[in-house]
């Protein structure tokens, strides 16, 4: 840092009240354009981190020799400060770790403090730690020149979002500056309340978005398991296409199998598809049977949409299954409510439908869903689908089911994953650059036999 730098803060706050009437202009002129300049520099940025590193950049480069600026973010204090020596540290702390005591004085009463920090002796350490987060820091300006801290409320909307501390060397002070850091500070508050707006709602959509993404699916010994999505609305990240796969590792040979098909698409049938896969999820502790699962969670879903409108008018399609082994025998038991046929690829190439008879959930109280059953034999592979496959239009006719058999034969007693590819490439290449329904692909593979 350059001495000629050193002098713009010196003239931002310098006490004119005494000075010429030319003098008095200057310095409002430049104050003025110093704000601008902030209030540009903090609402051009969204990202927290970023825009308090460029804060607290622009503050020690043209106002003080220290800054330390402390907001709240999310579930943290987020903490950037420096010295006119160095480059800022920005650090996050959990809301439940205390701030100085002074520091949290201010964000707590939205009242602001001056500290007179003693030039040596144990009181200088205690008066600085009152109120600069970082320890590091801290030590630096324990043997600094810096011998007055202002601990100035960032507030916005009628509350206070943190706090603001200032500090110049020995020889200044804020004299005649109240004004000029009471403007400072509004421009702030409002710039990172703005910022800090965005990033919550940004907090928020990613915590919603993740809670309604697929969980991860588990590794069952003696099956591969691969799952293929693809939303509709791809800027939302998730979609009404859901799966599901459920294994008890205390009962290692009982696997339960969902996919199914909300209607509507993007944030809202995720929420739903949601519900819908907790239902199963509870429901099938309750029962053994993939039928009585389906007809527990439509008892469920009608019973919801009486009682809330915004589900009223939301049906969903889905396949429930249940994987169940007795010594070498691997048996499949599904029940379908108003879903595409989940299909069985014999490891010779042979395509069998499994077909669900049952109704769409939420439709009809007291709905019965009969089940199908078979045997999966090493080599074979279970695919579970939704609509978007099959109904994927190209461009003269839709994927179908007899494409999608064709695609399968192809892959017969290949592993999980490289029956997925085949069919998401295949769908892919069928759709073009054509919209597309939301997508969700199931394959489970038995291994087969070693040595066999």
């Amino acid at each position: 840092m350059t001495a000629t730098t050193r002098e713009r803060p010196a003239r931002l706050l310098a006490d004119s009240r005494s000075a010429e009437p030319r003098a008095r202009l200057a310095q409002a002129v430049s104050r003025a354009d110093f704000l601008l300049r902030l209030s540009r520099n903090v609402s051009a940025v969204q990202n927290p981190d970023r825009g308090l590193e460029a804060l607290v950049e622009l503050l020690l480069d043209e106002v003080v020799d220290v800054a330390q600026v402390v907001v709240r973010s999310g579930p943290h204090h987020l903490v950037c400060s420096g010295t006119h020596l160095d480059e800022p540290t920005t650090v996050r702390r959990p809301l439940a770790d205390p701030l100085p005591r002074d520091s949290a004085a201010t964000m707590e009463t939205g009242l602001g403090a001056e500290v007179v920090l003693p030039r040596s002796g144990p009181g200088r350490g205690e008066a600085l730690r009152s109120v600069v987060v970082d320890d590091d820091l801290a030590a630096r300006l324990e043997r600094s020149e810096v011998e007055l801290l202002a601990v100035l409320p960032l507030s916005a909307r009628g509350r206070t979002l943190g706090s603001l501390v200032v500090g110049r060397d020995r020889g200044s002070d804020f004299s005649g500056s109240q004004a000029f850091l009471a403007d400072l500070t509004e421009r702030i508050g409002v710039g990172l309340d703005a910022t800090l707006l965005v990033a919550e709602s940004r907090y928020v959509a990613d915590v919603l978005r993740r809670s309604l993404a697929p969980g991860r699916v588990p590794e069952v010994p003696g099956l591969q398991i691969a799952t293929h999505v693809r939303v509709a609305h791809e800027s939302q990240a998730v979609g009404g296409d859901f799966f599901d796969v459920l294994h008890d590792p205390e009962h290692p040979d009982d696997l339960v199998l969902l996919c199914g098909d909300v209607t509507g698409k993007g944030v809202e049938a995720a929420v739903h598809a949601r519900r819908i896969r907790n239902a199963v999820r509870t429901t099938s502790l309750v029962h053994d049977s993939p039928g009585a699962v389906l007809a527990l969670t439509n008892r469920v879903l009608v019973l919801e949409a009486d009682q809330d409108d915004e589900f009223s008018e939301r049906l969903a399609t889905a396949v429930c299954g249940r994987l169940s082994r007795d010594g070498d025998e691997l048996g499949v038991t599904l029940a379908g409510a108003g879903h595409p046929d989940a299909l069985l690829l014999r490891a010779d190439g042979r395509v069998e439908a499994m077909p669900g008879e049952g109704v769409a959930l939420g439709l009809l109280p007291g709905a019965e869903f009969p089940e199908t059953t078979a045997s999966m034999h090493p080599g074979d592979t279970l695919v579970l689908y939704t609509d978007g496959v099959t109904e994927a239009r190209g461009a003269d006719d839709l994927f179908g089911q007899e494409r999608l058999e064709a695609t399968l034969a192809t892959v017969a007693g290949m592993p999980a994953t490289a029956v997925v590819e085949a069919v998401a490439l295949a769908v892919s290449d069928h759709l073009g650059e054509r919209a597309h329904d939301d997508i969700a692909l199931v394959v489970l593979h038995r291994e087969p036999v070693v040595g066999a």
